[in-house]
């Protein structure tokens, strides 16, 4: 944008720029406002530029992000913590039972074992399967990276398609009784686990998160007391990789990085996406320049400058290409 202003060359579209800065609390705010400013607003296509690329000579464009339903499970037992010498044995211990209870909710195959989970999963199709077998991470590099003796996941999808095309229930955090130096000989009052769950396409959060607290509900033992608070969420998102918008944006990426670009899935989520689609009626592109290695939520999180410049070369294309595909 500043090369067109400084350069005096016309704008071949009209560009709007929202900027916002509550993503990782799930944007309360932006609906109500998209829902407010709609007439201004209104466009034919939405630029998100918060996803990733295989590699700086493999470019992407991520057509499908997975959505998210975050919420924590609290099991309750005794009144108070118990000395667990004078009352072990005689009283449930809810950290035991909450484990008890999770290890229930994933089979050794790595499908998720809730009623109607998958009622309403979209099967990928066999052009995308083959979309991701070119993209160029093998298992074993993937494996490398992250740091594990070996990969896991559910069984009949690569781990490519697992982390970004099949739903997940995963463990973020288990809370339990005493975590001080040294030991404290108790029974814990409670224990609780924080939960966040992956969707695909065409899984809807409400849905899901009903199945999933009748399925807890009949889990819980009858010595235990179980509450669910659900938190932000998300769904998730699809656009057509064969359409018109798209298309030019796979030739702005292959313009601006000298290379073939790649179709993508996404394991993340971003909320908005769907707003914008809800609101403004118009499809996002996403077109990430973050490379595998940037440890996105860990620590360490980098961005590369060369991916930065390379972005701002191909976005340098991407409006004439954008612009000549809505018409």
């Amino acid at each position: 944008m500043e090369a067109y202003l400084k350069t005096n060359t016309e704008l071949p579209c009209d560009l709007t720029f929202v900027i916002e800065g509550e993503e990782e609390v799930g944007s309360e705010h932006l609906a109500k406002f998209l829902k407010a400013n709609r007439a201004e607003l209104q466009c034919e296509a939405i630029i998100v530029s918060d996803t990733g690329m295989p590699d700086k000579d493999h470019p992407a464009l991520t057509y499908a992000l997975r959505g998210i339903i975050a919420f924590e499970i609290t099991l309750r037992g005794p009144a108070r913590d118990l000395h667990s010498g004078i009352f072990g044995g005689a009283v449930d211990n809810p950290a035991m039972a909450l484990s008890q209870l999770l290890a229930k909710l994933r089979d050794k195959n790595g499908r998720i074992a809730i009623p109607h989970f998958y009622d309403d999963v979209k099967p990928l199709s066999a052009y995308e399967r083959k979309e991701f077998k070119r993209l160029p991470i093998t298992d074993r590099e993937l494996q490398k990276m992250v740091g594990v003796k070996k990969m896991f996941g559910e069984r009949g999808w690569t781990p490519m398609e697992q982390r970004s095309a099949r739903p997940t229930f995963e463990i973020n955090g288990l809370t339990s009784g005493y975590q001080g130096e040294g030991s404290k000989t108790i029974i814990p009052a409670w224990a609780s686990a924080k939960i966040t769950i992956r969707l695909v396409p065409d899984q809807h959060p409400k849905r899901v998160a009903a199945a999933v607290k009748r399925h807890l509900a009949k889990l819980c033992p009858p010595t235990a007391r179980l509450t669910v608070k659900f938190g932000h969420g998300g769904e998730p998102y699809l656009v057509s990789p064969t359409g018109a918008l798209a298309q030019a944006a796979l030739r702005a990426l292959k313009s601006g990085f000298g290379h073939e670009a790649f179709l993508a899935r996404e394991g993340g989520s971003i909320p908005i996406v769907s707003a914008f689609k809800r609101h403004l009626h118009a499809d996002s592109l996403l077109l990430g320049m973050a490379l595998p290695d940037d440890n996105p939520h860990s620590p360490n999180e980098k961005f590369s400058l060369d991916a930065y410049a390379l972005g701002m070369r191909m976005s340098a294309h991407l409006w004439p290409e954008l612009a000549a595909a809505s018409r």
